[in-house]
């Protein structure tokens, strides 16, 4: 699957490279999007990966993103940007023991600041506006975070709820929560109007590795894959 992303980022830039020069000043565009995230963490390299990825749930957050779009070709762009992105992921379990039910929900709320540089290569539609297909890398810094623990027990005298929360700690040492920087790569398809609004769709595809680095053993990896859906406008 990564082979085939990155295939089709490789094709997208060449296809722009080779493009006609002859974009104008008019050409270089500003804009500001935002919409929601569909967030989880993706586990692999280790025997319990499966089951972690089994019960790995969106979390639901927002994304907020300015960018500028630079004329280098026929209908293709440069789109450098700034984005504030809330990822993380949800994990939830149920048991039952002695008649007695636990619900047990661990909901990972990260926010990262990222640098996205996509290659955008537009297709017209004539006087309506055009279809909008990118690629690129970016980078993310972690800047700040909670997890929330929630148990909900129906059963007997322990019926009840007991919930807790904590701030997550972002660093390379033991006592870190997860690294504090991260790259990956943007896909997204959007349509774009001749009057600047736009709506579209981004997958997120995180590469390096979330576990802090004095705590990595063997394979093990656990990277961001989050599905953003935004609306904007560009002048």
């Amino acid at each position: 699957m990564k082979k085939l992303l990155l295939s089709a980022s490789i094709i997208l830039l060449a296809t722009g490279a080779f493009a006609q020069n002859n974009m104008t000043g008019s050409d270089a565009r500003f804009g500001i999007k935002a919409g929601v995230n569909l967030a989880r963490f993706h586990a692999s390299g280790t025997d319990g990966s499966t089951s972690f990825n089994d019960n790995a749930k969106d979390n639901v957050g927002f994304n907020v993103t300015a960018f500028a779009d630079f004329g280098v070709g026929n209908n293709f762009f440069i789109q450098p940007g700034v984005s504030l992105q809330n990822k993380g992921s949800k994990f939830e379990e149920t048991t039952t023991v002695g008649g007695i039910t636990n619900t047990t929900t661990n909901k990972v709320n990260l926010m990262a600041i990222e640098v996205p540089v996509n290659a955008v290569f537009r297709i017209p539609t004539g006087d309506a506006g055009a279809v909008q297909i990118s690629a690129g890398p970016y980078v993310g810094f972690n800047i700040s975070g909670k997890n929330k623990f929630e148990t909900v027990t129906n059963g007997g005298a322990a019926t009840g709820t007991m919930s807790d929360e904590n701030d997550l700690k972002f660093g390379s040492t033991t006592d870190k929560n997860y690294s504090s920087t991260e790259f990956g790569a943007n896909f997204g398809l959007a349509y774009r109007t001749n009057s600047g609004f736009l709506v579209g769709a981004n997958y997120g595809l995180g590469l390096s590795n979330l576990v802090p680095k004095d705590s990595r053993s063997g394979d093990g990896k656990l990277t961001n894959r989050v599905l953003g859906f935004s609306v904007g406008y560009s002048f």
